[in-house]
């Protein structure tokens, strides 16, 4: 969003509405999609040598679960707080902040939700909504299980010798 600083008055908050295509902003993720426009409401505040730029940012994302791979909908609703120098200015150009706030407010690995329990290694099956027989054969392929294995031994053969 550009803002033109003599359209604001001096110490009068104006508000500010649009909408943008994710897109056009480069917001594409493979772990997130945004399933419509970008809204956003904001306060614009002019004094002195400053622009003070407030509001939110709100879409509906589809994400999915870093663990389970499980898609997810949501209604995000990121907030910003943004200040700009307007000495020797005559319009801000937000969007490239705007963009940035979005970006870095996406968590880096996404869960659907916090106790998710993933994918079984083996055979894929989602452990959120199934079992599989997989982990009771991979006990014995552990990277130690044969350590564990002469352990016990050394063990038993301890107490009874």
């Amino acid at each position: 969003m550009k803002i033109v600083l003599r359209d604001l008055n001096e110490d009068e908050p104006k508000e500010l509405q649009a909408e943008y295509n994710p897109k056009s902003l480069d917001l594409e993720f493979v772990d997130l999609k945004y399933e419509g426009p970008l809204h956003l409401r904001a306060m614009a505040l002019k004094s002195q040598k400053t622009l003070h730029f407030w509001g939110d940012l709100t879409a509906r994302v589809e994400e999915i679960c870093a663990r389970c791979l499980e898609s997810v909908h949501e209604d995000v609703d990121r907030p910003f707080d943004l200040f700009y120098e307007t000495e020797d200015k005559e319009e801000i150009d937000t969007l490239d902040d705007l963009r940035e706030v979005l970006i870095l407010e996406h968590p880096v690995s996404f869960l659907c939700r916090p106790d998710c329990k993933g994918l079984c290694p083996q055979c894929g099956c989602n452990f959120n909504l199934e079992t599989c027989s997989c982990r009771a054969k991979s006990q014995d392929t552990k990277p130690f299980s044969r350590l564990d294995q002469i352990v016990r031994r050394v063990k038993e053969d301890s107490s009874n010798g």
